[in-house]
């Protein structure tokens, strides 16, 4: 049965109220000093949940005995590190060779993951990094930062200067941009909300961003193949892409304290260049290799464009509630 208690709210400060929480609770889930506590509004009514930033870790049993489509093998170590498991036991009815391959490439991805046991039927991955030790915000930056130098790299390689050292550029990147999206996805499936209210971070708004963010790099490394297939340099298209690599950063930093301002001054310079990319497309002045481009980046603008519009509402929310 709920116990029920009366408490009298006090004043802290010039605006805050407070109340005291029951010490029979605190005790019963072991709260200290300096935790963090989950508040949800329901309403009339508050729940708190502590959270736990010394969890139990969680272990993933997998058994693939019977399984032998590749893309599943391919796909199961990284999405139970981004999902937030700490250790995945995964048992096999003999050594598997290929899924041996693939898991050694992911501890190469993937920050802080190790093969700890393989035995001849199994096999135990493990991840050593410290979520506690992760920066979020500074994360999510450095993501649009990496992004935004692969853009430019490419701008360069559209404007006639894709060279083997631009190629080995623009693959390094892409290999780091991976392994920072990994980190901010597996900490924001850890720790889900509230940790980062104070921060002004919203999850939600992160996690969006990054699946959009992913589906863009998809079309960017998509232009490097189009570019090596017969491409004619093209400056229009260079300078206009040259110009998203500059939108990127302000838009990571829009995403990691969402603000209205900048989202609205990126959204603005966004619009610009979709009516120059439109403009170049329809003067038929483009080859077909160019033509497939400039609808890319129209592609890319408009992917960032619902980035902005999300952070934009985010950002209103805060002001409304007064953040």
């Amino acid at each position: 049965m709920a116990e029920v208690e009366i408490r009298k709210v006090q004043r802290l400060g010039a605006s805050s109220l407070i109340i005291t929480l029951p010490h029979s609770w605190v005790k019963r889930v072991n709260l200290k000093p300096g935790d963090s506590v989950m508040v949800v509004d329901e309403g009339l009514s508050l729940r708190l949940a502590p959270i736990s930033r010394t969890s139990k870790s969680r272990v993933a049993k997998v058994d693939l005995r019977n399984v032998r489509d590749s893309m599943v093998l391919n796909l199961l170590i990284p999405c139970l590190y981004i999902l937030g498991y700490d250790e995945v036991d995964i048992k096999l009815s003999e050594r598997n060779t290929s899924l041996l391959s693939h898991i050694k490439g992911a501890t190469l991805k993937l920050p802080g993951l190790e093969v700890v046991d393989l035995g001849g039927d199994s096999i135990t991955a493990k991840v050593l990094l410290d979520p506690d030790k992760v920066d979020l915000r500074t994360s999510i930056k450095g993501m649009t930062i990496l992004t935004s130098n692969i853009i430019r790299a490419i701008a360069r390689a559209v404007g006639g200067e894709l060279t083997g050292d631009v190629e080995a550029e623009i693959r390094s990147l892409s290999e780091e941009l991976y392994r920072l999206r990994s980190i901010v996805e597996r900490q924001l499936h850890i720790y889900p909300y509230a940790p980062y209210k104070d921060e002004g971070l919203n999850p939600i708004l992160a996690l969006t961003a990054l699946t959009l963010l992913g589906l863009m790099d998809a079309l960017l490394l998509d232009m490097v193949a189009i570019v090596k297939g017969g491409f004619r340099p093209s400056r229009e298209l260079s300078g206009i892409l040259s110009r998203l690599g500059d939108l990127i950063p302000l838009i990571g930093s829009a995403i990691a304290n969402p603000s209205v301002r900048r989202a609205v001054e990126v959204l603005m310079v966004l619009q610009k260049v979709q009516e120059d990319t439109v403009n170049l497309v329809r003067s038929k002045a483009l080859e077909d290799l160019q033509y497939i481009i400039a609808t890319r980046v129209i592609d890319i603008v408009k992917i960032l464009q619902i980035i902005c519009y999300a952070v934009t509402c985010v950002g209103l929310s805060r002001e409304g509630e007064g953040v």
